[in-house]
């Protein structure tokens, strides 16, 4: 098995384990992959092998010590291009994931941290998800979701989960960027759809994309 896909399991893994606090099933790794399952379970054998994952078919796969190491040294590498992307290239924050997704495999731990001493130590990428340090320790949060806000308070944005262009763009269109200072106005009992105050506009968020947005209360 390549060390490209190695790091592209492990990492995916990672990322739907919770931080690695839950199990995680094939079909998941096979959706977020875009891979058959069949192929995922190959991969996921090998890799129970390398004893980077413990993997039982009718169970699922979780990181060991070593596999979740990996797993937040790939992350770290990912989130310090896109904040370089992002910072000092002047990459918009939906161009930088897809390069991310190729210079993260550079494996050379030197630069990596060069280019974090460069941007400050940042601990949020420009989506504003954590980096982890050089230990693979994440800072913790008291972040939350948009759809778990609560009426008439005020909330910063502080990141996102979807990073797709779509969903970034939509987000631009409202000034709901990272920072952007928000009031919930209402929640919708029919469908907990949120109208919220952004820059003295209001905005109507779906729970689906509330969802994906995470607020700090200020």
């Amino acid at each position: 098995m390549r060390q490209e896909t190695i790091e592209n399991y492990l990492k995916t893994i990672y990322n739907l384990s919770s931080n690695n606090t839950a199990v995680v099933n094939n079909q998941k790794i096979a959706d977020r992959l875009s891979l058959n399952p069949a192929t995922v379970t190959e991969g996921l054998r090998k890799l129970h092998e390398l004893k980077y994952i413990v993997y039982e078919k009718s169970y699922g796969s979780r990181l060991t010590t070593s596999g979740s190491k990996l797993a937040l040294d790939i992350i770290r590498r990912h989130r310090i291009w896109e904040t370089y992307l992002a910072k000092e290239l002047g990459f918009g924050w939906d161009e930088v994931h897809a390069i991310a997704e190729e210079l993260e495999h550079v494996n050379n731990v030197k630069l990596i941290n060069k280019l974090a001493s460069i941007l400050g130590n940042p601990i949020y990428d420009p989506h504003g998800d954590p980096i982890p340090d050089e230990k693979g320790k994440i800072q913790k949060s008291n972040f939350i979701k948009l759809s778990e806000t609560k009426l008439k308070l005020n909330y910063k944005v502080m990141g996102v989960t979807d990073h797709s262009t779509t969903f970034l763009k939509y987000l631009e269109k409202h000034n709901l960027i990272i920072g952007a200072n928000i009031n919930v106005k209402t929640i919708e009992d029919f469908d907990n759809s949120i109208v919220l105050i952004c820059q003295k506009k209001e905005v109507n968020i779906s729970p689906k994309a509330a969802d994906c947005i995470i607020v700090q209360s200020i």
